[in-house]
């Protein structure tokens, strides 16, 4: 069945480092299911139950090529963040604000809109963007407890509360503007609409004239500049994107842990300098 068949995935995607907590996570081939005191309940089920659940409820998540919805829909993990059952919660939260006739662009505009107000602590207004946050804080359970995060943080809340409502995203972004470490890094969010994939940032400290859509020109980012994408090889910046496949052994370089090549990553550098070399 279905939820076989996207547990035999997951399973095999496991992340290296992700190995030692197969069981806490919910991947047991072993019975755990029956262990008393739901010891055998990891996240996993819950992950795939709501990841279906999107493809009943929502027509755009049904009408996704299956490839696109099992990697960025139903994926749990973007880097090295803590792993924890914050699906449940979020679909909670946030099922309410999609309507029957919505599309995954007025998703992404409602989500980047109002999802910072509903998910803040109770003593604050909003989730809000604080530089210097990551590692510290950069899993989704952490920032909604601290309130807070920097770029990595609030892309890995916004792309997981996208997959929660069944908008395919996904974590993009440089370990090195200009390949200088020291020029400092830059995490944001890529969703997939139409065949191809669009970049935003989230506006969890912009108010609502300013929030961060899919129809804004790539140019008008202010990352998104011919200076920083330019044809140099020897320092244009170079971006990536992380998946759950493994594509040509490539990984997503992580600003906080360099080493740790075991994220499967995209090198997208060639889009980038193609949408913002010309800004």
């Amino acid at each position: 069945d279905a939820e076989t068949i996207l547990y035999a995935y997951l399973r095999f995607h496991v992340m290296e480092f992700d190995i030692p907590f197969l069981e806490t996570m919910g991947f047991d081939e072993n019975g755990g299911s029956e262990l008393p005191d739901g010891l055998g309940e990891g996240m996993v089920g819950k992950t795939i139950e709501l990841a279906l659940q999107t493809k009943i409820d929502f027509d755009y998540a049904d009408e996704l090529p299956f490839e696109i919805w099992r990697e960025f829909v139903l994926n749990y993990a973007n880097t090295n963040e803590a792993r924890s059952n914050w699906r449940p919660l979020f679909w909670k939260k946030l099922r309410p604000l999609v309507k029957e006739n919505d599309t995954i662009g007025s998703v992404v505009r409602t989500l980047n809109t109002h999802m910072w107000e509903i998910l803040s602590p109770a003593d604050q207004d909003r989730i809000f963007f604080e530089a210097g946050s990551t590692p510290l804080i950069f899993d989704p359970m952490s920032i909604l407890a601290f309130g807070y995060a920097s770029c990595t943080g609030l892309a890995i809340l916004f792309i997981d509360a996208l997959r929660t409502m069944g908008v395919p995203a996904r974590i993009a972004g440089t370990a090195a503007w200009y390949q200088k470490r020291e020029e400092g890094n830059h995490n944001w969010v890529e969703v997939w609409r139409d065949g191809e994939w669009y970049f935003l940032e989230p506006s969890a400290s912009k108010k609502p004239g300013g929030v961060d859509d899919l129809d804004r020109p790539p140019c008008e980012r202010w990352f998104c500049t011919r200076h920083r994408f330019s044809d140099n090889p020897s320092n244009t910046t170079k971006v990536y994107t992380a998946r759950l496949e493994s594509v040509q052994s490539t990984y997503y370089p992580l600003a906080w842990e360099l080493a740790n090549q075991d994220v499967p990553g995209e090198d997208v550098s060639s889009f980038y300098q193609k949408r913002c070399g010309k800004c």
